[in-house]
């Protein structure tokens, strides 16, 4: 039985991604900032044992639940891209695969190229999506992407920097989950004509000290000086603009 979120099954919802690396760094955040409204996304309970999120032509999954009647549900809600924590449902593979790595404390690297490049701690929303959305053919994932990152750093539950090269943006990554405990780097994208040059490790190690905002509806500051739990999940764009995943880690701190 899949039945949709309401205050009665959100405990179990809650249970289903609790310790889980990945899922239980993105799902609860992103239930926290649209749980509420089911614009953007919709959430739901399967077999009371699993937690479901749908965006889109996309759905997360993570727990317990029936292949063939979650697959089936899946479809009635015209889903195509699965990232599952198990088995993926019937008729679906998953789309990402997870490993689990371990990030040092490390001071961060040193800047490639000290005179052109230069660090933007805060880029304008649009001029993020439009980086991350060249060459998608899917005619909402821009509306979708903008959507979704506006109201996450509205809600202080994420951050994104970027690095500009003589003024123009050639790399991002982002904080895309922010909760109290763990922070979720996605979205690590270097333009192409310079991808090799560790542009994209020298701005994720500048920002390994995350923190969310302290007057965050919904989310409370972190320790200054503590080293936060994180996520990493990096989004290629494929010959026809399909998004592709790279892989997702999560690294926790001191293990």
């Amino acid at each position: 039985m899949i039945a949709e979120l309401n205050e009665s099954n959100r405990p179990q919802f809650l249970a289903a991604v609790r310790g889980r690396p990945y899922f239980g760094d993105i799902l609860p955040v992103h239930l926290a900032v649209f749980g509420r409204s089911g614009a953007l996304m919709r959430f739901y309970v399967a077999d009371g044992s699993a937690a479901v999120q749908l965006k889109g032509r996309s759905a997360v999954l993570c727990g317990t639940y029936d292949a063939e009647e979650t697959g089936a549900f899946l479809r009635m809600q015209g889903v195509r891209y699965v990232n599952a924590g198990g088995a993926a449902p019937a008729g679906y593979s998953p789309l990402y695969a997870l490993h689990n790595l371990v990030l040092a404390k490390a001071a961060a690297p040193p800047c490639p190229d000290a005179v052109r490049l230069t660090l933007d701690r805060a880029p304008a929303p649009a001029e993020v999506t439009d980086f991350m959305m060249r060459g998608e053919d899917d005619p909402g994932a821009w509306d979708n992407f903008y959507s979704e990152l506006c109201t996450k750093l509205a809600r202080g539950a994420a951050e994104v920097w970027a690095v500009r090269r003589e003024g123009a943006l050639v790399s991002t990554a982002g904080a895309y989950a922010l909760s109290p405990d763990t922070a979720y780097l996605a979205a690590v994208e270097t333009l192409e004509a310079l991808r090799g040059q560790g542009i994209g490790g020298w701005l994720t190690g500048r920002n390994q000290g995350i923190q969310p905002a302290e007057n965050a509806e919904g989310f409370h500051g972190l320790p200054r000086g503590r080293q936060p739990s994180c996520g990493y999940h990096r989004l290629r764009h494929g010959r026809r603009g399909a998004r592709k995943a790279g892989g997702s880690v999560r690294c926790a701190d001191g293990q």
